[in-house]
């Protein structure tokens, strides 16, 4: 009879309980259902004595940012083209496009792994930034982008004519106007190791590696860059840089890399990432333009085609508003298969509830076509706190 009452008694409570949940709104039961899916990647298959997950799956960190970046742009008019206005010789230019260091600060929150990030600067200049993340015991891929405006230029200058070689060096070109600058990077990753080796204790903290471990890693990203100094007061930089105004890169590769948590002491842990890259996707895109202005007229007995020549002290805007740009063409190219190495490193300390961490990361990418050369260095630290709620 004892037995009787005692099933009864449990099947009358988890009947309540089956009740109560089904009288819960349909949000509030998906989003337990997605929750209870998303615990379950997090936990599946990892070794406890490695890898600690959190009780509290929520985590809300406060982000400083510094963020760099530089995009060198190669460009070369030869002697066919400096013919054509009676010079003999060859021109190149190399333009850095960087801005000033970028002090960001942001937010991230998210569940198990999975979350967002924002950080706002406080010049325009400096820009703003975005991502996204979502990591399991194996597997995580990671969304970035940023946007920016600058007219902070490096400017090199070298060649040669009939009458003697120059080389020029301007370390604090500006711009005449805004030069829009956005890239775009995802990237993704699966780690063979995952049941002792924790990818996410290193870069998102939504889980705890106890032991030391490390892992071989199979990954893939895609980079996307675009830069516009289509304006009119930067005809004078589209002429030198042969008649450029928009630049779109594309590239897409596969790598093979490794990545080790070291943990020397309880709570402290180090983390080095190395993956080489091919890139067996290379595009880039060329927007040309046409002015009424030619740079290279300086003389009033050179100017041809009813071209007109930049005045001596170009910085006096007034010659501006009689500047016009028409988009002529584009020019696509694809380019050989490159190598990209993809270079990453973390401390984290945990205490109770709470963590620190600073990461970082970096990234080259390099194209050519035809007369122009780009590469890009694009590089951020994180330094942050956050908590697990």
């Amino acid at each position: 009879m004892k037995r009787i009452s005692v099933f009864l008694i449990a099947l009358t409570l988890s009947l309540s309980a089956a009740v109560a949940q089904e009288r819960k709104p349909w949000l509030v039961r998906t989003v337990n259902k997605v929750g209870a899916f998303i615990d379950t990647l997090a936990t599946r298959g990892i070794d406890k004595r490695y890898i600690y997950v959190p009780e509290r799956p929520w985590q809300l960190v406060l982000k400083n940012h510094l963020n760099d970046m530089d995009m060198n742009v190669e460009s070369t008019i030869g002697e066919e083209v400096l013919a054509s206005y009676g010079y003999i010789g060859h021109y190149s230019m190399k333009s850095t496009f960087k801005p000033r260091f970028t002090y960001n600060i942001g937010l991230w929150v998210g569940y198990r792994g999975y979350g967002l990030g924002y950080n706002i600067a406080l010049s325009k200049s400096n820009g703003n930034s975005f991502s996204i993340g979502a990591t399991g015991s194996r597997y995580g891929i990671y969304l970035r982008t940023r946007s920016l405006d600058t007219k902070n230029l490096t400017v090199d200058l070298w060649g040669e004519d009939e009458y003697e070689k120059f080389n020029e060096h301007i370390d604090d070109f500006r711009a005449l106007d805004d030069i829009s600058i956005n890239t775009f990077i995802l990237d993704g990753y699966y780690m063979l190791n995952g049941k002792r080796f924790s990818y996410a204790a290193a870069y998102d903290q939504a889980t705890v590696q106890l032991r030391s471990a490390g892992s071989l890693m199979i990954g893939a990203m895609w980079y996307q860059s675009n830069i516009d100094f289509s304006q009119r007061k930067n005809a004078p930089i589209i002429q030198a840089m042969g008649n450029t105004g928009k630049l779109k890169v594309q590239e897409g590769g596969i790598g093979v890399g490794y990545s080790y948590n070291w943990v020397p002491v309880k709570n402290l842990m180090v983390n080095v990432t190395a993956m080489p890259m091919l890139l067996f996707y290379n595009r880039k895109k060329l927007t040309l333009y046409e002015s009424n202005y030619d740079i290279f007229l300086f003389e009033e007995e050179n100017l041809k085609n009813g071209k007109k020549a930049y005045p001596d002290d170009i910085e006096n805007l007034s010659w501006a508003d009689d500047v016009t740009l028409e988009e002529t063409k584009e020019v696509v190219s694809h380019g050989k298969v490159s190598f990209n190495l993809d270079a990453r490193a973390s401390i984290t300390y945990n205490w109770n509830r709470y963590f620190l961490n600073i990461h970082g990361q970096w990234n080259q990418f390099k194209h050519s076509m035809d007369n122009n050369t780009v590469k890009l260095n694009d590089w951020f630290v994180n330094a942050s706190l956050g908590m697990r709620l």
